[in-house]
């Protein structure tokens, strides 16, 4: 699912949390008028480009009125909009920068967070086209990021996935390409995630993705 593509906007739709509270109605009828639009049959001075855009329009019909696929969709925009709220939270009332290391490496995490959810949704919408899965969506309080640092121990997915299976059932261990200390892990269950978060293992700096309030959780890197 590619999520530079705001689907609700090339339906010519409020997004965000207004895109979410649409009904399925609203969107069909805001499929049908941009199909009007920009069917091939009404430009046919510019085939390709009209044929082009009708498929990409119908793609992100497609998504919206999937209920499992709008869903992953509308999770993963609230992400992004959370990403661009801390980007802005480090511009001061006169547009001044102030540097913040940590605030720029939790701001480079949540890049590489949604990055990451979005293969495990690719993923999950592989088995479902292949009848192999019976839900598409990530819970969130059941992936955990996962990072550490260049002292101490390297980790590949199998690692983690061992490490982690100490724990419960590991669902997937997605590891980044470009920023090889990181990765996420979705357990099985919000439970198992919340005992790994508790537990320290190694040189592992571990936090749920998205913290439940009912299940506190502490990290400190220590050896075994």
């Amino acid at each position: 699912m590619d999520i530079e593509v705001d689907h609700y906007t090339a339906l010519d739709l409020a997004s965000g949390e207004e895109g979410a509270k649409l009904s399925e109605i609203d969107i069909s009828k805001a499929y049908r008028k941009k199909a009007l639009e920009l069917h091939p049959d009404k430009r046919s001075d510019d085939p390709i480009n009209a044929h082009f855009n009708f498929q990409n329009l119908k793609a992100s019909y497609d998504i919206l009125k999937d209920e499992k696929k709008r869903k992953l969709f509308d999770e993963m925009i609230q992400l992004r909009k959370q990403q661009e709220d801390s980007k802005r939270r480090k511009i001061m009332p006169e547009h001044i920068f102030v540097p913040d290391i940590n605030l720029a490496r939790l701001e480079e995490e949540e890049r590489i967070s949604i990055k990451l959810l979005g293969e495990i949704a690719r993923i999950r919408e592989i088995l479902l086209s292949k009848k192999e899965s019976p839900d598409m969506c990530v819970d969130k309080e059941k992936v955990l990021k996962v990072s550490w640092d260049k002292i101490g121990e390297d980790y590949t997915c199998q690692r983690l996935r061992e490490l982690f299976s100490n724990f419960g059932v590991v669902e997937y261990v997605i590891m980044s390409s470009k920023k090889k200390r990181y990765a996420l892990v979705e357990m099985s269950s919000k439970d198992d995630a919340a005992k790994a978060a508790s537990c320290v293992l190694g040189n592992l700096f571990i936090v749920p993705l998205q913290p439940t309030m009912s299940s506190p959780f502490s990290n400190t890197s220590a050896n075994n």
